[in-house]
């Protein structure tokens, strides 16, 4: 998702949905942001976000933008009768825009911004209405592959099943994914590739 959901006019300042965790870099001299976003998975089901993005233009306003935040949040909450997300961070140096958000599970990150993100058993997909009729690689090798079958006899294992572009931090390791993700060597981030189409799929424990 781009990190600037409108901009109305130069009186409307944009919302920033906050979905990953950006790296920053420090210097003697002072700091400088890199553009980006990534979201990362707890054991405990919490979802975190924090992104940033160029907010360089005369017009914005921080002050403005928390404002926004801060309201669909609420709203948000409202809706679910619960503190389901919470912003942790707002903030904007050197024309950068940052965020940090936290969302009680999967399915309030999905439905804040607007995109597919379960995560849960393979029965619990089957049961949401995913499709798991899928061919999936081993990371490790990828010439062994599972099917649909395969995927159901996995209890003991979390599947993540989504459209988002950012890099994925999985609160496990990676087993099995789909063509389009492409694993870290440390088999603990997924991402999916610039030519990805599709829903991706994650396979991890």
């Amino acid at each position: 998702m781009n990190i600037k959901k409108f901009i109305t006019s130069k009186k409307t300042v944009c919302l920033l949905a906050a979905v990953g965790i950006v790296s920053m870099t420090a210097c003697s001299n002072g700091s400088t942001q890199a553009e980006g976003a990534s979201v990362t998975l707890l054991k405990n089901g919490v979802v975190n976000s924090y992104i940033a993005e160029s907010f360089d233009k005369d017009y914005y306003d921080k002050d403005e933008l928390q404002q926004k935040i801060l309201a669909e949040v609420a709203s948000y909450n409202r809706d679910c009768q619960g503190e389901n997300i919470s912003v942790e961070k707002v903030s904007v140096e050197n024309g950068i825009a940052t965020v940090q958000m936290s969302y009680a599970g999967a399915a309030d990150f999905s439905a804040f911004n607007d995109g597919v993100f379960f995560v849960g058993t393979a029965k619990e997909a089957e049961e949401a209405g995913y499709e798991l009729n899928v061919v999936l690689s081993s990371v490790k090798d990828e010439l062994k592959t599972i099917g649909m079958a395969d995927i159901l006899a996995m209890s003991d294992v979390k599947i993540l099943i989504t459209d988002i572009s950012e890099e994925i931090t999985l609160n496990g390791k990676a087993l099995y994914r789909s063509e389009n993700i492409t694993v870290s060597k440390s088999l603990k981030t997924v991402k999916m590739n610039e030519d990805g189409e599709g829903m991706a799929y994650i396979i991890y424990k």
